[in-house]
């Protein structure tokens, strides 16, 4: 049996990774994989794969792009979703901030620099035509931390996936004052070089796995429900998100979209400007 280590965020995005785990099918392909849950996000888990803590991880895309350009040691064997995430734009309640025209001059809780609460105000700025320079940023590391940080008004704004935060936006803790769409499929899976070079068969068998699982969630008649009571959410948020989310059905690279997403990376001036693509992935 080969251990295989693997990372994600706790949100409904990867129910068919646990679904994977639970199947039976891992062990009959010789694979003992193991989950763990990262409330650090995309940042966190880098850092993990950097310590050897971690073998594979399924990253914002934007996040891992950044992290290799950075000299991270891991590959991105293929994209997890063909959908973008929504990222809900956050103030606290009591906020005299009401529209996101309003946001600049303040201060962005991200969870790491490198992850896609720190990525994403970027390309927010950009969108909006506002000098990225300036942005102001305080590290929280997480959803938990996010929420003392506004009760200590030691932050002012927060970017996070809409469907995750709202319960917080219902109780009236959050108030939700826009939204901004990644323009790229939002999810990858990466594996770190030390896996690939030892163990790159049982990676692929790992996606296969997984991949399959999606497609099983997807087909479900009961889905909606499910996940609702899994992740504690409303069943028309959920039925709202399934609306537009879109897992991979196969393992696939679209190089076509790595390269869109790192010239925008580039313009914004999270990517050097001679870091190239090619670098970004290995083929399983």
């Amino acid at each position: 049996m080969i251990r295989l280590r693997i990372g994600g965020v706790p949100e409904h995005y990867n129910l068919p990774w646990h679904m994977a785990l639970k199947s039976g099918e891992l062990e009959a392909k010789g694979i003992k994989a193991e989950w763990t849950d990262f409330y650090e996000g995309t940042g966190g888990m880098i850092q993990a794969i950097k310590n050897e803590e971690l073998d594979m991880a399924i990253l914002l895309t934007e996040g891992a792009i950044s992290g290799i350009s950075r000299s991270a040691n891991y590959k991105i064997v293929s994209f997890y979703t063909d959908s973008p995430i929504i990222w809900g734009i956050h103030v606290p309640a009591e906020s005299d901030i009401h529209d996101v025209n309003e946001i600049y001059h303040h201060r962005y809780a991200i969870s790491r620099y490198g992850s896609g609460s720190h990525l994403m105000p970027y390309v927010h700025a950009r969108q909006q035509d506002w000098p990225v320079h300036k942005l102001q940023f305080r590290v929280i590391n997480n959803l938990d931390g996010a929420r003392l940080a506004f009760k200590e008004e030691k932050a002012d704004v927060f970017f996070w996936e809409k469907f995750t935060t709202k319960p917080y936006v219902d109780s009236g803790e959050f108030r939700r004052i826009g939204e901004c769409p990644t323009p790229w499929s939002c999810f990858v899976v990466v594996a770190s070089q030390q896996t690939l070079a030892l163990h790159a068969d049982k990676v692929k068998a790992l996606l296969e796995t997984a991949f399959g699982q999606a497609q099983k969630l997807t087909a479900d008649p009961d889905k909606v429900e499910k996940i609702a009571q899994l992740y504690d959410l409303k069943s028309e948020d959920v039925a709202e998100w399934l609306s537009y989310t879109k897992w991979s059905a196969s393992i696939d690279l679209k190089e076509g979209v790595l390269n869109d997403t790192t010239e925008t990376l580039k313009d914004l001036g999270l990517v050097h400007q001679k870091f190239t693509p090619k670098n970004l992935y290995h083929k399983l």
